[in-house]
């Protein structure tokens, strides 16, 4: 029995030792990590990285509490460690050997990750991150591989300029500042599930076949698309100033829930645009111009168009328009066909001029070289104004004759002029003799 309770209490002592032991063990360890979050290197507002060996020196720190700024750095890997987040910038600049960026554990950065002018730059590999404050890149010319396997799901705003990329994705938010994707001549596809841009929405001079898609995008405060060979817009409801649609190769452009425009809307130089659907566009604020869209020869597709609060402007081999519930327009109208068959009457009198109010109407065909104009008051009362040049139209000879005709009345003018005043001075000349 004695041996029996001498037993229990030696595996007591030993089971509490071990516990003990166990427990002051993780407390150190716990006291170790907490030391490591909390070294002074860790927390400094701002790195300036020239080395690799000054990059290594802080590469343990889990967070680092300001900004990294490389520049000039001497290896062509840039190797991030252990950082998981960084609170301030990210930003790399003109480091002409550097080859590869790898951040392994890079979960977020706080404010701008900038790459710029990184001329030898192949390759980045972020598997894990997912927050970053704004993206911008510029000037990667040889960049073709971007590792995000998390895939970016809190961001504001995306910067992205002559880089290699062929495609564009993974970023998986509902709202952004800003997408600007420019000169990138290799980038073949641009896919987002946005649905809100509050600033800037520009996508110029990339791939001449990129196609864009942004089916889930409602709002936006300005739109520029230029240079596309495809575009998805279906769900697009406001642009709260202005959209511009120049110098594209799609044959079609859809936005069949588009509602206003706060400014002008621009559709132009869209050699090969053939549809477009505007079905329930009600209201522009500003001016409404479709210029040389070479294949649009009616423009029937502002079915539900009330009011343009400024002037609108067609030019093309334009045959017809309608305009069914159009109200008001809050500026000039101004047609310039190069269709014969196109019927400057109607322009004139009924379809547009009626709803002018503080500005002139204006129509050629392709019959005249000149155009038809009246000048409109803001109550609505018109008077004829002198005749102006039809730019469209194709008989050239006839927009020689009459810019001739101007000038040489002007010419005639100014001969009349000179013999007035020659007359003049000789009988000034005469009087002060006289008088001498």
């Amino acid at each position: 029995m004695k041996f029996n309770c001498k037993l229990c209490f030696s595996t007591f002592v030993l089971l509490n030792t071990c516990l003990a032991s166990k427990f002051v063990s993780q407390s150190e360890k716990k006291g170790a990590t907490l030391v490591t979050d909390v070294q002074p290197k860790c927390f400094k507002s701002e790195y300036n990285i020239r080395t690799a060996g000054d990059l290594a020196a802080i590469s343990d720190c889990a967070v680092i509490s300001g900004s990294i700024h490389v520049s000039d750095f001497d290896s062509d890997t840039l190797y991030l460690g252990s950082i998981k987040e960084v609170k301030g910038d990210l930003t790399v600049k003109n480091c002409s050997s550097l080859l590869r960026m790898e951040g392994p554990s890079l979960n977020s950065v706080g404010g701008m990750f900038e790459l710029n002018t990184l001329n030898s730059l192949t390759s980045l590999s972020f598997p894990k991150l997912e927050s970053v404050e704004t993206l911008k890149w510029k000037v990667l010319p040889i960049l073709t591989f971007v590792n995000f396997d998390s895939g970016i799901k809190k961001i504001n705003s995306v910067i992205m300029s002559d880089t290699s990329l062929t495609g564009f994705g993974g970023f998986n938010v509902e709202t952004l500042k800003t997408l600007n994707i420019n000169n990138n001549r290799f980038l073949e596809r641009i896919e987002s599930t946005v649905s809100e841009i509050t600033e800037e929405l520009l996508i110029s001079a990339n791939a001449r076949n990129i196609r864009v898609s942004l089916p889930n995008l409602v709002w936006v405060k300005t739109l520029t698309v230029k240079d596309t060979e495809d575009i998805n817009l279906e769900s697009l409801q406001i642009v709260e100033k202005s959209a511009d649609f120049s110098h594209n190769k799609f044959t079609k452009l859809d936005l069949p829930n588009m509602k206003s425009t706060g400014n002008t809307l621009s559709i132009i130089n869209n050699k090969n645009l053939k549809d477009v659907n505007f079905d329930k566009l009600s209201e522009v604020g500003g001016g409404l111009m479709i210029i040389d869209n070479d294949q649009i020869d009616e423009i029937d597709f502002f079915s539900s168009l009330r009011s343009v609060g400024g002037a609108i402007e067609f030019h093309g081999n334009i045959k017809s328009n309608h305009f069914n519930d159009l109200k008001i327009i809050k500026g000039s109208a101004i047609m310039k066909s190069s269709s014969e068959s196109f019927d400057c009457s109607d322009w004139m009198k009924n379809e547009v001029a009626r709803v002018v109010r503080g500005g002139k109407v204006e129509c050629g065909s392709g019959k005249s070289s000149t155009t038809e104009v009246l000048l409109v008051d803001e109550s609505g009362e018109s008077t004829q104004g002198e005749p102006g040049i039809n730019d469209n139209n194709k008989n050239t000879s006839n927009k020689e004759s009459f810019l001739k005709q101007k000038n040489g009345a002007s010419s005639n003018w100014t001969t009349f002029s000179k013999k007035f005043a020659m007359v003049v001075s000789v009988y000034s000349i005469g009087i002060l003799l006289q008088l001498l």
